[in-house]
């Protein structure tokens, strides 16, 4: 399995799928070096600014060709597991793995699955903390940077949920 976390999320549903697998290797998306040992490559991934973050981007198109040749199972990680629509646009739920799909030969993937996360605003990075500030701005509700810390600690993280993936990446 190949994942990459930004604040923890990703990470702990990577350790859940683990778990709930034996014998499967884990890794972070930079430290893969060859897929060519593997029939199915699991692909997890948080979704930032409608995008994978960069280093699964990098991976997926470092082992393009390879990834042709294997089965590809992928979960995206978010808040907004349902989709919803937003200013005329799709966000949240199959929108988001739609993004990681784009970049992947659609045709190999044999499982998806959207998983929720955590967030805490509380330990948002600058880059973050200024995406919130300004996405509220663009609903109407003007907040500060500082204001963040009051806001409260979202968790969707659901084992329940995963363990239904990890049951089907078993019959895969």
């Amino acid at each position: 399995m190949v994942y990459d976390t930004k604040y923890g999320s990703t990470e702990v549903i990577a350790r859940w799928i683990s778990e709930g697998m034996n014998n499967i290797e884990v890794k972070r998306a930079s430290e893969v070096e060859s897929i060519n040992d593997y029939r199915l490559i699991i692909i997890g991934s948080p979704d930032y600014d409608d995008k994978p973050l960069k280093s699964i981007s990098e991976f997926i198109e470092k082992f393009r060709d390879e990834l042709k040749e294997k089965k590809i199972a992928i979960f995206v990680v978010c808040n907004d597991i349902e989709e919803a629509e937003y200013r005329g646009k799709q966000v949240g739920g199959k929108f988001n793995l739609d993004i990681l799909k784009r970049e992947l030969p659609k045709e190999n993937i044999v499982l998806e699955e959207i998983l929720g996360g955590v967030f805490n605003p509380k330990i948002l990075d600058e880059e973050d903390q200024e995406r919130i500030v300004n996405f509220f701005s663009e609903i109407g509700k003007s907040i500060k940077k500082e204001d963040l810390v009051f806001m409260p600690v979202m968790n969707k993280l659901d084992k329940d949920r995963c363990n239904k993936f990890i049951s089907k990446l078993r019959e895969i």
